[in-house]
């Protein structure tokens, strides 16, 4: 990333500061505003791997964050492996095998241009910002620049809220990352058992099922959890 305008800085973080309310939801909604896209969302990985959303602008962008979860393909991903921002200004004319089932979610949803700007650190990623068009188009250069930005201080911000947490807990902001990550993670175990498969592939199913019903992983992991649905010949 090249190096950002501090006067430019200096005005998104001013446009980003936290009013009253949920500080992770008005940081995704402030997001949106300053870049002036449709929706915008931030997701934690590691090691390849989302660990759950950290805000979304609008129901919308949550739906579309919930499809990129459950099939593990989409801009965070894409930003986060490449460290790099990723580009898609019309999903529609996507062709090949490239998020193929997350382009039918986010087209069913209204969204028709995603990007991913990547969480940096140095060299160290941390997930990816999320941005949403409801039509197709390049970002203009304003957008681009506004949203590098963004990312950067969105990245700040999280790891702000970290910095503060008492000893090794969790910074309250983000709580409910790890506890959409841990029903997940015991639903793998659970299924991996049942079906017989890897982790890996436990969670692959998990994730098939869960966009084949048209819901979110998070709320099949439930059910796993709390044996509503099994994966065994129980089911």
């Amino acid at each position: 990333m090249a190096d950002l305008d501090p006067e430019r800085v200096a005005q998104v973080a001013n446009a980003l500061a936290p009013g009253r309310g949920d500080p992770a939801g008005l940081l995704c909604a402030a997001s949106a505003a300053v870049i002036d896209v449709a929706g915008a969302g931030v997701v934690l990985m590691s090691q390849r791997r989302a660990l759950g959303s950290v805000c979304a602008s609008d129901p919308r962008t949550e739906a579309v964050e919930d499809v990129q979860y459950a099939l593990g393909e989409g801009p965070c991903v894409d930003a986060y492996r490449s460290r790099s921002p990723v580009m898609v200004p019309d999903l529609a004319s996507m062709t090949g095998n490239r998020w193929v089932g997350f382009r039918v979610g986010a087209l069913e949803a209204g969204v028709r241009g995603a990007f991913g700007f990547p969480l940096v650190v140095r060299s160290v990623c941390i997930g990816a910002l999320d941005l949403y068009q409801d039509h197709s188009g390049e970002l203009t250069d304003e957008q681009f620049l506004n949203a590098e930005v963004v990312a950067h201080l969105v990245t700040r911000t999280v790891l702000g809220w970290q910095a503060v947490a008492v000893g090794d807990s969790l910074a309250w902001q983000l709580e409910p990352v790890p506890l959409h990550r841990a029903v997940v993670h015991q639903a793998v175990g659970m299924v991996s058992v049942q079906a017989a498969l890897s982790m890996d592939d436990a969670l692959t199913l998990i994730r098939a099922s869960a966009f084949a019903e048209g819901r979110s992983a998070g709320s099949l992991a439930t059910d796993i959890v709390e044996g509503r649905v099994r994966f065994d010949d129980g089911c």
